[in-house]
């Protein structure tokens, strides 16, 4: 299987997470307060743990105004770096990630909940890619 690079994007923060074979590990947290450092952080991971694919998730509502930027995020990272980009539906994830982490020791309104919660949506959207290649009847959009 091709090393994937998992990104949830949000406003202020990306979570990244990695897949190798089957086995799917949260990687971290990027700033994403500036878009150049962001895709030269992102930049960084792919080489230095050979990535040949970034999945990102995105909105379900398409026409979203979340959904527009993560388009234009992803069309200047994969123009960038020059890796193929694939888009997954990351509808849950967060509250997901949420529901996992609810009976840690982590406050809810702290930052470190915060990170936490992008990093797991982030492993998250690469499952659910990873499930949609097992199972091809199931939608996986490109751009």
């Amino acid at each position: 299987m091709t090393k994937l690079l998992g990104l949830d994007i949000g406003e202020k923060r990306i979570g990244v997470a990695i897949a190798e074979e089957k086995m799917v590990v949260p990687f971290g947290i990027i700033n994403n307060t500036n878009l150049d450092e962001a895709i030269s952080e992102i930049g960084k991971i792919c080489r230095n743990e050979n990535i040949l694919k970034i999945i990102i998730g995105i909105p379900k509502s398409e026409d979203s105004v979340q959904a527009d930027k993560i388009y234009k995020f992803a069309l200047t990272l994969a123009q960038n770096l020059n890796l193929e980009v694939d888009f997954v539906d990351e509808s849950l994830t967060s509250k997901e990630a949420e529901r996992e982490l609810k009976n840690s020791n982590l406050d809810p309104k702290s930052h470190e909940f915060k990170e936490e919660v992008d990093k797991l949506s982030a492993k998250y959207i690469l499952e659910q890619y990873i499930n949609q290649i097992r199972n091809p009847k199931s939608e996986i959009r490109k751009k």
